[in-house]
């Protein structure tokens, strides 16, 4: 099989609204902190067994990036290139940066953005909402979305009504 890269948005993070310091260092709520873990759980066996975490700097991005790598014991990088704003190019140099599997957590828009690049898949048909995991393949020299897992779907579909 080919390198896999999983693009993981943010947990759901404080409003921006009700945040009136640095967007950057806007923390996950702690509703955002347990619907992630538990809907990592779910997702634990799509994870390769070896997988590297690389993350933005930003404090929503990094938080969501500790709970993946913890609960996958994997290594964790932080690169400057997955601030938010950041260019499709600048995403696809950390691909080429790091070797092996990764999971790289961002932010929106530049996670869609990024699934376009690669895939030519429309931004607008893709709904990368927080928490949510895509995974890429490469086969033969060509990236392929191979999977998109979104945690409000999963943890609706475990609830008792």
């Amino acid at each position: 099989m080919g390198k896999r890269v999983f693009l993981v948005r943010h947990a759901k993070a404080v409003d921006r609204r009700e945040w009136d310091r640095d967007d950057c260092s806007r923390p996950l709520t702690p509703e955002g902190v347990e619907e992630f873990k538990s809907f990592l759980n779910w997702l634990l066996p799509v994870f390769p067994s070896s997988l590297k975490v690389v993350s933005s700097p930003c404090d929503r991005a990094l938080e969501t990036a500790r709970i993946l790598a913890e609960l996958l014991n994997a290594p964790l990088k932080v690169d400057g290139r997955l601030a938010p704003d950041a260019e499709p190019e600048e995403y696809m140099e950390v691909v080429k940066a790091y070797r092996g599997n990764l999971a790289l957590v961002g932010h929106e828009p530049d996670l869609s953005l990024f699934l376009n690049y690669l895939t030519c898949l429309s931004p607008a048909k893709v709904a990368f909402k927080k928490g949510a995991v895509a995974e890429l393949r490469k086969k033969g020299g060509e990236w392929k979305l191979y999977a998109l897992f979104n945690p409000k779907s999963i943890t609706r579909s475990g609830r008792k009504s």
